[in-house]
């Protein structure tokens, strides 16, 4: 009997997901995009460059909507796992939560003119948990629908592929969205003067109204055209399960304690790149040229985005070769090279040198983002061979809550590591050069060695192509296909 996740073995027909699922699926993936990381790639420049709130309040702002997701999202998980409806688990709440985001999303930028510092941190923290809270809704139902729609090992992957497509073209709005914010159409009026000058704070008000948009159609499709494959055997089977319980049995799962623990250290890594990085860009190598930082955040993304959609059908290939496990060490070895070489990238007489990290780093994002997801749903089938339970709905949220959380710890580490440098945004590009010297120091040691210990941890992941097939057989044995 050949293994059906042996490279090379066609996936059977009735472990495909005709393409026009796939295609729904998919779209949902701007959504996840856009929702998050827009405020998280723009919060420096608006919040701290324009409105002169201390980095630290930044940090406040991130870390606090990253803790209200450590609460709300695996109550969400659980409530969708435990949800029995004529529609299924997860479709009610994907196109009710997709409504709900598109209205409450543009309020978070929607602040009065004139508040202060603290009184724009509490307003966009109080907004951001309202939003994030019917966000949650529709993300960790449609993140659940991902590890329903195949029980096969290379199929998971390229639905993964389908959808990492659309989020990396998504993400092009997140590397041009300082610079879109700062065109002529959104100058407002300078207090002081009445003269209309560019504000990242005007930009993002009517910006947020397109991507409310975008949330708005992106969501919804998912929730009508999707099948739960896995729910009729669930509703027959399966008892609801407690939020506590779940939330055990899930933490208990070694395998994906593991993946967690790598991702945790990836993304902070990576996540410097992006914050504290921008920093040692726009006034290192810049001079603190805004409109100019802002250029190359979003040629940046461009050259991200074209390694990324390069590099995902190789990697999806790949994997089908060597496994997932190796796919994976292979990304994170190339943003290690990337995090290794910025000392002399960032360099002010050759500033184009800092794309050749960014293509570095969409190099190995293409491999993490096709990798992760996919890893991911051979843990729930490990789960379900241990529990007897599908509970993907709370592996979701709190695999989820990691990424976010991951990313939002860079961002932390990133505003008072700023701060401890000397760094004084009043001076602009005119820092004293020991500044630069500790920016730069900490731009490469931190990522470096969060890089290394993820590499380490990979080392320990259970879980590869062949325990996959073992998995699976043992589960048909006892429940039967779905």
């Amino acid at each position: 009997m050949s293994n059906p996740s042996s490279p090379n073995v066609p996936i059977a027909a009735v472990d495909h997901v005709p393409f026009q699922k796939k295609l729904a699926y998919a779209l949902g993936g701007p959504v996840d995009i856009l929702s998050v990381w827009v405020l998280v790639s723009i919060a420096y420049p608006l919040f701290n460059m324009e409105l002169e709130m201390r980095p630290l309040y930044v940090s406040i702002i991130l870390m606090s909507l990253r803790l209200w997701d450590g609460i709300i999202d695996p109550i969400m998980g659980w409530v969708s796992d435990n949800a029995r409806t004529r529609w299924g688990r997860r479709r009610p709440f994907v196109l009710v939560g997709a409504i709900l985001s598109a209205m409450t999303y543009p309020l978070i930028f929607w602040f009065p003119v004139g508040l202060t510092p603290e009184q724009n941190m509490f307003w966009v923290i109080g907004f951001g948990i309202l939003f994030y809270t019917c966000f949650t809704v529709w993300a960790m139902p449609y993140q659940s629908m991902l590890m329903e729609m195949t029980p096969d090992y290379n199929e998971r992957t390229r639905v993964t592929e389908v959808r990492g497509y659309f989020q990396t073209l998504a993400g092009l709005v997140n590397g041009w969205i300082w610079w879109i914010t700062l065109r002529p159409l959104f100058f407002a009026a300078d207090p002081g003067t009445g003269e209309l000058v560019a504000s990242t704070a005007n930009g993002m008000r009517y910006v947020s109204l397109g991507i409310s948009v975008l949330i708005l159609i992106g969501g919804v499709i998912p929730a009508i055209f999707v099948k739960e494959r896995y729910y009729e055997s669930v509703k027959l089977r399966q008892n609801k399960v407690k939020l506590l319980d779940s939330l055990q049995e899930t933490l208990s799962n070694r395998a994906f304690l593991i993946l967690c623990l790598f991702t945790l250290f990836f993304l902070l890594g990576t996540a410097i790149f992006d914050s504290y990085g921008r920093y040692v860009g726009t006034y290192y190598v810049l001079g603190g040229d805004w409109s100019k930082s802002s250029v190359f955040a979003g040629w940046g993304t461009l050259v991200y985005t074209i390694f990324s959609l390069m590099f995902i059908p190789i990697f999806r290939r790949l994997s089908e070769r060597i496994g997932k496990n190796k796919c994976l060490g292979i990304a994170v070895g190339i943003v290690l090279a990337s995090a290794s070489t910025t000392w002399w990238t960032f360099n002010p007489d050759y500033p184009w040198l800092m794309l050749v990290n960014t293509a570095f780093i969409g190099v190995g994002y293409a491999g993490l983002w096709l990798m992760l997801p996919s890893m991911q749903v051979d843990i729930v089938d490990y789960d379900e061979l241990k529990t007897g339970e599908r509970r993907e709905g709370s592996f979701a949220s709190i695999f989820s809550w990691i990424l976010k959380f991951s990313f939002c710890v860079g961002f932390l580490i990133s505003g008072p590591l700023i701060e401890l440098t000397g760094f004084d945004a009043g001076l602009e590009g005119a820092q004293p050069e020991a500044v630069y010297h500790n920016m730069r120091i900490g731009y490469i040691v931190i990522p470096v060695v969060s890089l290394i210990a993820a590499l380490a941890l990979l080392k320990l992941f259970p879980i590869n192509r062949e325990k996959a097939a073992e998995i699976r057989e043992q589960l048909e044995a006892r429940r039967g296909q779905v």
